[in-house]
């Protein structure tokens, strides 16, 4: 009898415990579903330019999305090497068939470890540009390239309008530390849902 008490009381603790544990795999498997599924940066098909001289060097402007949804957001990687540094990227972005104000862009410099963008290919991709940098700079090489590497990330959220697919144009200032501005400007096209 001593035995059945002891089972009937501990028995809810044991069916409660059971319960926690049968949900927590779900839970992981959906954290792994959500971390394969982070999305790459690349360059979009209708993307009037990718990559463009800029200063002593190149800028490349890479979308975390195959294809722009309105009202949808994403986010804008604009990776950056060259000699002279940036301390900021500006921006904003209207509407080249219809006219939809102008929607500023928040820029910000990616800071290692914030970048949104969690992918396998990213961290491989980092992994062998710092490759790439210590063999250009090693004491081997008679010559050494002082080449700086910057990436900014911002995100973007187009409007929607009657049309079912829009031109939007992206005009971008790029300043650096000696307080030089250029300015760039692509299109891209966006879709309705």
């Amino acid at each position: 009898m001593n035995l059945l008490k002891q089972f009937v009381s501990k028995f809810p603790l044991a069916i409660f415990t059971l319960l926690l544990t049968a949900c927590n795999p779900q839970n992981e498997n959906n954290a792994s579903v959500n971390a394969e599924s982070a999305r790459t940066a690349q360059c979009l098909a209708l993307q009037s330019q990718c990559q463009f001289d800029l200063m002593s060097g190149q800028v490349e402007v890479l979308f975390d999305v195959e294809k722009i949804i309105a009202e949808q957001s994403f986010n804008m990687v604009v990776n950056y090497h060259g000699t002279e540094t940036l301390t900021d990227i500006s921006g904003y972005l209207e509407g080249v068939d219809m006219f939809m104000g102008k929607i500023p862009l928040f820029i910000e410099e990616h800071v290692s470890g914030n970048l949104k963008d969690n992918s396998k290919n990213s961290s491989a991709t980092n992994t062998l540009l710092a490759d790439v940098d210590a063999k250009l700079q090693s004491k081997e090489n008679a010559l050494v390239i002082d080449e700086i590497r910057q990436t900014f990330q911002g995100e973007v959220l187009v409007g929607s309008c009657s049309a079912e697919q829009m031109t939007w144009r992206i005009w971008l200032t790029f300043t650096t530390s000696e307080n030089k501005t250029y300015n760039k400007t692509f299109t891209v096209e966006s879709y309705r849902m």
